[in-house]
């Protein structure tokens, strides 16, 4: 599902169900686990926390979730994925773990 805003986004997320969503470089962490830190830095509204250990994502993974949540804000989910996904950065489906 490509929902329109953040906020259904964020309530599709909430309700485990698939969201789009685009491929995020990784070091070690899955692309859930970086969108999980996405949709917390969303829904606590602490975009300039970077200092913060989300799940134990290293900095690189820190700053794509930081950017997912910055662009979605601004833009809505469905911009933002359309807007991300390329070559390099294909589409994927996400959904909260278990």
């Amino acid at each position: 599902m490509l929902p329109f805003s953040v906020k259904d986004a964020l309530a599709l997320w909430d309700e485990g169900k698939p969201l789009r969503a685009f491929r995020v470089n990784t070091e070690k962490a899955t692309q859930e686990q970086i969108y999980a830190a996405a949709f917390e830095m969303i829904r606590e509204g602490d975009l300039p926390g970077s200092a913060r250990d989300y799940e134990g994502l290293t900095i690189l993974e820190a700053q794509s979730a930081h950017s997912i949540a910055f662009v979605a804000l601004k833009q809505g989910w469905a911009q933002m994925v359309l807007g991300h996904v390329h070559a390099n950065s294909p589409e994927i489906t996400i959904k909260k773990p278990a």
